[in-house]
């Protein structure tokens, strides 16, 4: 029997295979790849979905919950807004930048606090591109007596989101403003229409045994390369898609908190089945993870014909991926996609957006 570390080591490569300056105005997409796009510098990322809506976040020590965000839609009139949390109390003036006193000062910068958490925002441009510039050459922001956040990669980050929304060299520019009027910042794109497809076929009694039988049967090589735990300690899953095809759901990992299955499309009659790799694009400065291999505590629902997986980085879902795609009757297709790779922050499960759609 395989030791705990070695099911641990592979579950965390299976969560990791579903994670991980421009001179004029101009929205930096291409015509033919995804929109949506994921960016690592240093102790900050960015997250753009394929609306070109955009979130930047920095942590402090992922032991204390304390973040800074910036978040911004796309379009001429859009609003960025900075909002700094803590899961605990602090006050304005212990707010400093490389040991200096801030000032974010009321009304412009408002503070909320409750129970569970401290936060001051501001949806003032002229008061963030203030801030904005006073973080771009710091080292830490410091809330309180411990937290502090690193402050290497913001200048990037924060170039990449004007970048990314057509802003360089423009009046709405964060961190690179120029003459160029607001008009000239491209509006978002679309989101795709992608609809419900209700699934009405059923399976015949004692069907989905069957399929699930001649699947591990037929993909015993591709179950045995994935190295997939015979006895995990899940149930397998086969729905019908339509009288020809059918989803079937085989367990392979197991881990502490989640686990993880193959997907594959088996023809209902007999015969052969493919293996699923459902599309998870994105672009960005790391590794490009364009698919999904595994399913994460996978969900499949016939009434909206969606599949649906979550995959946590670790137990306290401060970093991961989801994502839900439906069938259009011939294949799915990418519907809501959300992922953080950089585990910290202040709410768990509070993943940036990466594609959405209206249904």
């Amino acid at each position: 029997m395989r030791s705990k570390l070695s099911l641990l080591a592979r579950m965390a490569t299976a969560v990791a295979a579903l994670l991980c300056s421009a001179p004029a105005l101009r929205a930096e997409a291409s015509q033919s790849g995804p929109v949506q796009s994921y960016d690592s510098y240093g102790s900050w990322f960015v997250a753009c979905d394929n609306t070109l809506a955009c979130v930047a976040k920095g942590f402090a020590d992922s032991s204390h919950g304390t973040e800074i965000r910036i978040e911004r839609d796309a379009g001429p009139a859009a609003k960025p807004v900075v909002t700094i949390r803590a899961d605990h109390k602090f006050d304005r003036g212990g707010i400093a930048i490389d040991g200096k006193p801030v000032g974010l000062a009321a009304p412009v910068w408002e503070m909320t606090t409750d129970a569970d958490e401290t936060a001051l925002a501001s949806d003032d441009l002229t008061a963030i591109r203030a801030l904005v510039l006073r973080l771009r050459d710091a080292s830490t922001l410091r809330l309180g007596a411990e937290d502090d956040i690193p402050l290497d990669g913001f200048a990037a980050a924060m170039l990449r989101i004007d970048a990314r929304q057509g802003r360089v060299g423009g009046v709405t520019a964060l961190l690179r403003p120029g003459p160029l009027p607001a008009a000239k910042v491209p509006p978002p794109p679309p989101r795709p229409k992608i609809p419900y497809h209700p699934i009405t076929a059923r399976l015949a009694p004692g069907e989905d045994a069957r399929l699930i039988a001649a699947v591990r049967a037929g993909q015993k090589a591709v179950l045995a390369k994935e190295d997939c735990e015979a006895d995990v300690s899940m149930d397998p899953e086969a729905y019908p898609l339509d009288a020809r095809q059918a989803l079937v759901l085989i367990p392979c990992i197991m881990g502490a908190y989640q686990g993880s299955s193959l997907a594959f499309i088996a023809q209902r009659a007999g015969g052969s089945s493919r293996r699923l790799i459902a599309p998870t694009p994105y672009i960005g400065n790391g590794t490009d993870h364009s698919d999904a291999r595994y399913f994460t505590d996978s969900t499949f629902d016939p009434k909206t014909g969606m599949l649906s997986d979550a995959a946590k980085g670790r137990g306290m879902a401060d970093c991961g991926m989801s994502a839900s795609w439906i069938w259009d009757g011939t294949a799915f297709q990418l519907t809501d996609m959300e992922l953080q790779q950089s585990c910290g922050g202040i709410e768990p499960g509070d993943w940036p957006t990466l594609f959405r759609s209206v249904h």
